[in-house]
């Protein structure tokens, strides 16, 4: 059997730990572990659906692959392709994400993060190397863990090394995604993960030291059917993967 770690160095990224989970899809075999293969697998139709980026966005104006900085988690690799309507890859396209952490906060926002969306600061205008003229909210903090961007490789695809995102009360897990070409955002969406696999991503530490999670899939008021991530193990951990149509 072939890991998929070895599979995402072959193509360019690091491989990841964490614990895994029938919940997940089942690993491809050694015929299918190209990445582009696994994208190819997934629906690639038309475009991503639109949803609210949420009240915890600012430009970091950061390219890094590894988000993790000093959060504890499982680990989680995400490969985002980018693609048009016509499902042709968009190379130098920018990936930026962000999401909370295993306690359900958001970096730059610890204070007003870890429940249902509200305020988050002062507002201002982005002015960064990847996305000019967006709102953003003012931070509360210099934190910027679990978040940043990445540049489409030659097949539109941005790789990230992050960790499992948490939950807060309210929000089913997701991760926010924005997509920006030539520092326009062209896409602001979020992914979403099987429910059976949250749960049991979050009996280990440090996910159990925040129980009590309120809100699933189904009763999410964003939630989308075509935001959900194909998720397979990775080693210890988890890859996640998705088709982006900007």
């Amino acid at each position: 059997t072939v890991g998929l770690g070895a599979v995402l160095a072959a193509c360019g990224a690091g491989s990841a730990t964490g614990s895994p989970s029938t919940a997940a899809m089942a690993a491809p075999s050694a015929a299918e572990d190209d990445l582009v293969a696994m994208l190819d697998a997934v629906d690639v139709a038309g475009t991503s659906p639109e949803t609210t980026e949420g009240p915890y966005w600012f430009d970091v104006d950061s390219i890094r692959s590894d988000l993790r900085e000093d959060r504890p988690g499982t680990t989680l690799t995400l490969a985002l392709r980018v693609q048009d309507a016509q499902n042709t890859p968009l190379p130098g396209s920018v990936v930026e994400i962000w999401h909370c952490d295993a306690g359900g906060e958001y970096s730059g926002f610890e204070v007003a993060s870890g429940g249902p969306p509200g305020g988050a600061g002062e507002q201002s205008t982005s002015d960064g190397t990847y996305s000019q003229g967006d709102v953003e909210s003012e931070p509360t903090d210099d934190g910027t863990y679990l978040r940043g961007a990445q540049v489409a490789d030659a097949d539109g695809i941005a790789r990230f090394t992050t960790i499992y995102p948490g939950w807060y009360r309210g929000r089913t897990v997701h991760v926010h995604v924005r997509v920006h070409v030539d520092q326009q955002t062209v896409l602001t969406t979020q992914l979403f993960f099987d429910d059976e696999l949250s749960d049991q991503v979050y009996a280990a530490s440090p996910y159990s030291d925040h129980s009590g999670r309120d809100t699933y899939n189904d009763g999410d008021s964003i939630y989308e059917d075509a935001g959900l991530l194909t998720v397979v193990a990775d080693g210890d951990g988890w890859l996640g993967y998705a088709n982006l149509g900007a």
